[in-house]
């Protein structure tokens, strides 16, 4: 009876285990038009190595919304991460997310970066930034 019982705790921590791998990561939902931004954090050791430090928000020349998001590596060793910046209309719906491919970002310890999106419409009121582990998603 112990050994079933020992088998199948082994098995749920397992599975628990292989859902932890295959996290989103963290998402920052960014509303343009009140100038805030929330963090979530779907993935708890991603949310132990990387910090969202700043979110800037401004238009380009021809009017797009853009949004600067700023983080910085709390580890010392090189994290191969990945990100996607999405953008939402004033409903909450998505535009154009199938053209919005996850980009590569490798980022060196202790080191910050700036992660930089224009919207694809006018409509598009709303982003937000996903950041992952590339080794979570398969690469």
């Amino acid at each position: 009876m112990n050994r079933i019982a020992v088998f199948a705790a082994m098995s749920a921590i397992a599975a628990a285990a292989a859902g932890c791998a295959t996290s989103a990561g963290t998402s920052v939902r960014l509303d343009h038009a009140g100038a805030s931004s929330v963090v979530y954090e779907g993935n708890t050791r991603l949310a132990n190595r990387v910090d969202v430090v700043s979110v800037t928000y401004d238009k380009t020349p021809s009017g797009m919304n853009r949004v600067n998001v700023g983080i910085v590596s709390r580890t010392q060793k090189t994290l191969d991460l990945q990100y996607r910046i999405s953008w939402y209309n004033a409903d909450g719906m998505e535009i154009d997310g199938a053209s919005r491919a996850y980009r590569t970002l490798v980022l060196q310890g202790m080191d910050s970066v700036s992660l930089t999106g224009v919207a694809n419409s006018p409509d598009a009121v709303v982003s937000k930034i996903r950041i992952r582990e590339a080794k979570a998603a398969g690469m």
